[in-house]
């Protein structure tokens, strides 16, 4: 059995694991509200805390993290218009003996806010940052400013497909995410925890699947053109109502 017919079995399982079980808003690998990669202008509810972890193959990554690596965030939506995101990745970096190991973390953050919500006729719209506060320049690995529009079609039977559209602008020493990106994601009427999407995220292309288990938790995975797979865990609740 060759390279990718293991990692294509490997990506099916995960996310046959999840089908297993509230309304479920699209995941995003770097703990923002989106789809697998991509920011999408869909915001959370009022109050809502989210947490969780996830890992990144290195086919996912700007090319400083070459290697495998794992992130982990804090978030929160103070209002239905502004999220606010804090993370931090680990980074493999030389230690006394000059091994590399993952003793050091590269801390980034995102700001999020919806100028415009969706209505009948228009898209959401949201401006987002990402590492706006990061002390070197150097060091913005995921630096971006961006914009997205988000519009979600409801058809008969009660299923619903979401597409959104975006453009980065490239910000700090090294940018990662530059140009376009878009994607569609497919909530089916039959179970409305399951989310399924498919994207282009400014470097390739990306197709993956999230799912909410236990109202709380929700569990997301996705491949790279079937090269990787990259998954996670989120937990989150409502802190303000």
């Amino acid at each position: 059995m060759n390279k990718l017919s293991i990692m294509k079995r490997i990506y099916i399982l995960i996310l046959l694991a999840g089908l297993s079980s509230g309304f479920l808003r699209a995941q995003f690998a770097l703990g923002v509200t989106g789809q697998s990669l991509i920011p999408t202008a869909e915001m959370q509810q009022t109050g809502t805390f989210m947490g969780g972890a996830n890992f990144l193959p290195e086919q996912v990554t700007p090319d400083n993290f070459s290697y495998p690596t794992m992130n982990y965030y804090v978030n929160m939506t103070l209002f239905s218009f502004i999220e606010l995101n804090y993370r931090m990745t680990l980074l493999k970096t030389p230690d006394a003996s000059g091994k590399k190991t993952y003793h050091e973390q590269d801390r980034s953050n995102t700001i999020r806010i919806r100028p415009l919500a969706e209505s009948r006729l228009l898209p959401a719209v949201v401006f987002g940052i990402d590492d706006l506060f990061t002390e070197e320049a150097g060091s913005q690995f995921w630096g971006a400013y961006y914009g997205v529009l988000t519009k979600h079609f409801d058809w008969r039977g009660g299923h619903t497909l979401a597409v959104t559209a975006g453009w980065y602008i490239p910000a700090g020493g090294h940018p990662y995410n530059k140009g376009p990106f878009g994607g569609v994601s497919y909530i089916p009427a039959f179970c409305r925890e399951l989310r399924l999407m498919a994207e282009y995220d400014s470097h390739g292309w990306n197709v993956g699947g999230a799912v909410r288990l236990w109202r709380h938790f929700t569990l997301h995975a996705f491949t790279r053109q079937f090269t990787c797979v990259s998954a996670g865990v989120r937990y989150e609740c409502t802190l303000i109502h």
